[in-house]
């Protein structure tokens, strides 16, 4: 069984939690990091390698307060693979994207994304009890 992938928010990094065992995964925090590409290699290679035997549904929640063009680009290469991973192996595949109430730029990101991609989508409106 894949580990667990844990990586901890910094003040421009989100923190990573992706669990295979219960097929929940989440990315949150701020993501603005200088190099994008460094940063989220290690989580597309964890998701390529997590593809080879995903959980019967897996759930990605994306409760981001703020990120740049770069990692909104990352956040749509791992929807993707998560996309192809349903495709392949017949798994259930679905998308939380967390927005702040307002946040009108935000939330028509996450519908463009999960539109585009055809990913079933629940919007969430964040209230600040939450992470």
């Amino acid at each position: 069984m894949l580990q667990k992938l844990y990586i901890e928010s910094t003040t421009t990094t989100p923190r990573i939690c992706f669990d295979p065992e219960n097929g929940k995964f989440v990315i949150s925090g701020r993501s603005l990091p200088e190099d994008t590409e460094g940063f989220f290699s290690p989580v597309i290679k964890w998701l390529e390698d997590y593809s080879k035997e995903p959980a019967d549904e897996t759930e990605i929640e994306v409760n981001l307060d703020y990120y740049n063009s770069t990692s909104l680009k990352k956040i749509a290469d791992i929807l993707f693979l998560l996309k192809e991973t349903g495709k392949t192996t017949g798994k259930k595949i679905s998308v939380i994207w967390a927005y702040e109430d307002g946040d009108d730029s935000s939330q028509e990101n996450g519908e463009d994304l999960c539109f585009a991609l055809d990913l079933p989508l629940e919007l969430k409106v964040k209230t600040y009890d939450e992470e």
